[in-house]
């Protein structure tokens, strides 16, 4: 199942999120998309683009967010 998760943008002096789709994988592991929203003379992402990340319901400003908490290492 398709869902927007948030990837944490680095080098920008505040914590800013990324929405980005990714495909789940299984319980609380999600396959990045987002190829087409990258842009590297932009952002700098804290997991590349096609990676597996496992995420962590957490509060943003806008309410509850899945966000991207650590790196997995699936080859799919």
């Amino acid at each position: 199942m398709e869902k927007i998760i948030y990837v944490k943008l680095l080098d920008e002096g505040v914590n800013v999120y990324r929405p980005v789709s990714a495909k789940e994988i299984s319980r609380n592991i999600y396959k990045l998309s987002g190829m087409d929203q990258y842009d590297s003379s932009d952002e700098r992402w804290e997991f590349p683009s096609e990676s597996c990340v496992e995420v962590s319901e957490q509060h943003l400003s806008d309410g509850e967010a899945l966000i991207a908490i650590k790196l997995v290492p699936i080859n799919l």
